[in-house]
């Protein structure tokens, strides 16, 4: 296929908003210690267990941002060319994702358990290998020891999506698109229904789908005209409630969900329906001021946001070490400020260096293999 045949699409708005989900997971994870006039300290408490108790919803939003992005990338390939080349969308992802994926399992599996051995610790790795390996660590019933292959869940959960999810789209007729997305929302919910494990809840692929397919009915609005005139139409009122909601949500999540078993049940997608209308106003609604930026540090972030996530952990472990033993961990803004900002420094560096030297020669090559083109403003390439 040449340039020409090619199909631009633009939603640069949409790395703030990938920058932003990597923040809040990035201070979810932040703010440890061990020392007890800390971690009494109401401040500390209000920080941890207040304002970033729920920060794991940033991953909430990844799904959605995931099954609004590809859904709407294929309906786009099939509405142009009549059909959905699979195994040329598979190898896109493959580039994308395998190359920083496995080095973050062999990091956890080999590098972490030496790094240990060597300091002094002992190496305590009870996670299957083979889970990593072919992405199902999501149903691996051990706690990794090595924070790194902790967050990999995820990445399993979004790679087992994309196996099955152009399938489908591939072979059902276009105007079938809404049951499909209606059926794994419908079997999401009964499945939270039925299982009621946090466990399960949490991490297990029938559990999360829900969101991707949230994400979907998002691109399948934002695909027609009628449907990006819709939201075009928003008045300001809306778009601050839309807001609104999500935050309320995202700070009293927990509330929600053991509220009820009505609550247990419906708490992921109303999360998910927030978070798709958040994406769809900064895609196709009108710029207010809660439009995120198009240029910038945020949008920087939100590039390389796949390696901050597979490596802040790092960071954070780094800035816990080095803080420990130049005795700068022991006051209440050592922990809040300087620990943070040890961690994400470490951490950008580090995604800076992989995006730079290792992802980008996969990048190029999988930019070769679109359909949808990356245009200079921010393109999302299928």
């Amino acid at each position: 296929m040449n340039v020409a045949e090619r199909v631009r699409i633009s939603f640069p708005r949409l790395d703030s908003l990938r920058a932003l989900c990597f923040l809040s997971v990035f201070f979810f994870h932040s703010f440890y210690t061990l020392v007890p006039e800390v971690r009494y300290h109401w401040l500390w408490q209000h920080v941890k267990y207040g304002l970033f108790r729920n920060g794991d919803l940033g991953v909430n939003v990844f799904f959605a941002l995931s099954g609004f992005l590809i859904t709407y990338l294929l309906i786009a390939e099939k509405n142009t060319k009549g059909r959905i080349d699979v195994p040329r969308f598979w190898l896109r992802r493959v580039l994308r994702i395998w190359p920083l994926y496995y080095a973050c399992v062999a990091f956890g599996f080999l590098v972490f358990p030496w790094i240990k051995h060597v300091t002094g610790q002992v190496p305590n790795e009870v996670a299957n290998p083979w889970y990593y390996l072919f992405f199902a660590s999501n149903f691996d019933t051990h706690n990794p020891d090595s924070s790194t292959l902790a967050l990999l869940w995820s990445i399993a959960v979004e790679e087992q999506f994309y196996l099955v999810w152009p399938l489908v789209l591939a072979l059902v007729p276009t105007r079938w698109f809404p049951w499909c997305f209606a059926a794994v929302l419908g079997q999401s919910w009964v499945f939270r229904y039925v299982t009621q494990d946090p466990d399960l809840l949490y991490g297990h692929t029938l559990s999360c789908i829900g969101d991707m397919a949230m994400g979907g009915i998002g691109a399948w609005i934002g695909s027609s005209e009628r449907g990006r005139a819709w939201i075009a139409r928003w008045p300001s009122f809306a778009t601050i409630g839309i807001y609104l909601v999500f935050f309320t949500l995202y700070l009293f999540r927990d509330r929600l969900a053991a509220s009820s078993i009505v609550g247990l049940v419906f708490e992921r997608s109303c999360i998910a329906a927030a978070a798709v209308a958040i994406i769809l106003h900064q895609c196709f609604g009108r710029a207010n001021f809660l439009s995120l930026p198009t240029t910038g540090f945020l949008c920087y972030l939100g590039r390389i946001s796949y390696g901050l996530y597979c490596l802040h952990t790092i960071g954070i472990l780094a800035a816990i070490q080095i803080l420990h033993r130049i005795g700068a961990d022991t006051k209440l803004w050592q922990v809040l400020v300087l620990q943070p900002v040890v961690a994400f420094s470490v951490a950008l560096g580090l995604a800076s260096i992989s995006y730079r030297f290792y992802e980008s020669p996969f990048l190029r090559l999988k930019e070769r293999l679109s359909f949808i083109t990356r245009s200079s403003s921010g393109t999302h390439s299928a």
